[in-house]
């Protein structure tokens, strides 16, 4: 019993000279700004950092990292020289884990430096604000303030190379573009749904890939007319190459958090730049991108997610409108798309007859391919299926059990046992209705 009270009393003494952790020092004020200073030191020291999470206080790093890593807190001299960063911060394998009790005291130090008037800041200060503004960054992910440092920075950096060879700035873009896209996915891992996130992800793309050698109103377009034809854009490969990497970074933050609208909004734009407006010219090349890019979004996508099925409407429409003039391809491109989508919404709606999500997927694209085709022929076909399939629906939700379809029903008092009225029901009718009238 001895021994055990004599251990217990070393366990407190050394919890005292460590400093940060314990339960006394969730009592204590956090320095603001030591904090930010060596959260500033960590992002500016290792570009290469990858993920970014908020987590627990802990009291020893294998608490953290595991067993393995016990060795990492023995040496007494870096504990003494991390003091109150030991438990603040931790660095692994270009993984940043934040104490989640030191954001708080970080985030007021950085508000109340915003907040001093200007006239009391000389050129250091102003430089440092721009720091700390980075840093809202990567504590609050949406800080606007924080991404337009980051993309003032990137064109000062292009600027200073206005006198290098075109091959060193080529270099110097992609440098810029690289460094720029880790710190967006480090930032992501946290928060998947930042806009501001994928706005600066978008900025990036189009100054560096479309720089007009120090032309703001070429960089201010969003699609640069002449783009083809611009000497300094990338070259094609290229360009696929960043429409793979944007492409795995929408379903990473789609994994972290689903249905995201950010991350899909962000595809459709780098789907539209890569594909569309560089195929726009070649009607069966840009045919076979639409293809595959649906193809490929069949096999992870929720039945549920209005932000992935907009994606796929998206697609169609921005596809379909540009081959309007092509006759042939046209035709290819309902036989081969409109026709599959319509078969792959059937199967989904089979599966969840109950989802809105899927039904509205269906009558948009339905309205859609009407309002555009001028062939009565199809058009009478398109009809005459969907009056099928809207029929055979109608007589199946009559015999739908409550399990099958757990939302959207309606109830007699206390009969809880048969549908009397369901979604997919309703809006079954109103296809029926809506397609006899054309």
């Amino acid at each position: 019993m001895m021994m055990g009270q004599q251990q217990g009393e070393e366990d407190k003494e050394e919890e005292e000279e460590e400093g940060v952790g314990g339960k006394d020092d969730d009592k204590n004020d956090f320095d603001g700004k030591e904090l930010a200073s060596e959260l500033l030191r960590i992002i500016s020291s290792d570009f290469s950092l990858n993920e970014l999470a908020f987590v627990p206080p802990w009291k020893h790093l294998r608490e953290l990292l595991g067993e393995k890593f016990a060795d990492d807190e023995e040496d007494e001299n870096d504990r003494k020289r991390l003091k109150l960063f030991y438990r603040s911060f931790c660095v692994r394998e270009h993984k940043l884990a934040i104490n989640a009790h030191v954001i708080v005291p970080v985030l007021n130090y950085v508000y109340s430096q915003l907040r001093r008037k200007k006239d009391e800041k000389n050129d250091d200060d102003a430089f440092l604000d721009d720091d700390l503004k980075v840093l809202l960054c990567v504590l609050t992910g949406d800080s606007l303030s924080g991404w337009n440092v980051r993309k003032r920075r990137v064109l000062e950096a292009l600027e200073k190379d206005g006198d290098t060879t075109s091959d060193d700035q080529e270099k110097n873009r992609m440098k810029e573009m690289e460094r720029e896209m880790m710190f967006a996915t480090f930032v992501q891992t946290k928060f998947p749904k930042s806009t501001a996130a994928f706005a600066h992800r978008r900025w990036v793309i189009m100054t560096c890939c479309f720089h007009g050698g120090g032309c703001a109103e070429r960089r201010n377009h969003l699609i640069p007319r002449n783009a083809r034809r611009d000497t300094t854009m990338l070259s094609l490969l290229l360009l696929n190459n960043v429409y793979k990497r944007e492409t795995l970074a929408c379903e990473q933050t789609c994994r972290r958090k689903l249905s995201n609208y950010a991350a899909w909004s962000h595809k459709l734009f780098v789907f539209e730049l890569v594909h569309v407006k560089q195929n726009v010219n070649e009607p069966d090349e840009l045919l076979e991108r639409a293809k595959s890019v649906l193809r490929e979004s069949e096999t992870n996508i929720s039945s549920s997610d209005p932000s992935a099925w907009h994606f796929r409407r998206a697609v169609i429409r921005s596809v379909y409108d540009r081959l309007l003039h092509y006759d042939a391809v046209k035709k290819r491109f309902f036989d081969e798309v409109i026709v599959n989508e319509f078969r792959f919404v059937r199967e989904k709606i089979a599966a969840f007859r109950g989802r809105e999500t899927l039904w509205h997927h269906r009558k948009t694209v339905l309205a859609h391919v009407l309002l555009k085709c001028s062939d009565d022929d199809v058009r009478n076909e398109i009809v005459a299926e969907e009056i099928e399939f809207a029929i055979n629906n109608n007589n199946e939700a009559d015999e739908i059990k409550v399990r099958d379809v757990p939302w959207a029903t309606k109830y007699e008092d206390g009969d809880e046992a048969r549908l009397l009225a369901s979604f997919s029901k309703y809006v079954c009718t109103i296809f029926s209705r809506f397609c006899k009238k054309l």
